[in-house]
């Protein structure tokens, strides 16, 4: 399709980014997950959520998990979040904003804005797409968006 003739440039151009090239080199973590209440299933995460989080493979990453964004999330946390995720999208948003801490491969947490969208794909069915960001990081460089 990308040498058809009449086919525009810049459709041309856009199929040749091929989805690991970004979701390595998004300048950002993110996860995909199973947008179900009772399953969970982490599916994918790129290679800058494994370095914020210190997860050295996605092997390591799914089985310190069990494979479930539930297990990501602090345990006193639990509970508010995943409640809060799935009332914003009952209310018929495509997205959600959450604050909380999550697991670290370490046991440790870091506090993060999770932005997540919830996607319907042929293959696995309705799934999360989430970005997250430094909580800390992110009052370092906006210190003044945050103090007004």
């Amino acid at each position: 399709m990308a040498y058809r003739e009449g086919l525009r440039s810049g459709v041309r151009k856009q199929l040749g980014f091929a989805f690991r090239d970004i979701s390595e080199h998004l300048p950002g973590a993110f996860i995909i997950y199973r947008a179900d209440k009772d399953d969970d299933e982490l599916l994918y995460a790129n290679h800058e959520f494994l370095q914020m989080t210190g997860y050295k493979t996605i092997d390591k990453f799914f089985s310190l998990t069990n494979k479930s964004f539930h297990n990501l999330i602090r345990e006193d946390e639990q509970h508010q979040i995943e409640t809060s995720i799935w009332k914003q999208i009952d209310a018929g948003n495509n997205n959600d904003y959450i604050h909380f801490h999550l697991r670290k491969a370490d046991g440790t947490y870091l506090s993060v804005l999770d932005h997540g969208r919830i996607v319907e794909s042929q293959q696995y069915g309705r799934v999360f797409y989430v970005l997250f960001m430094d909580w800390d990081a992110m009052h370092v460089h906006y210190s003044d968006k945050f103090s007004g």
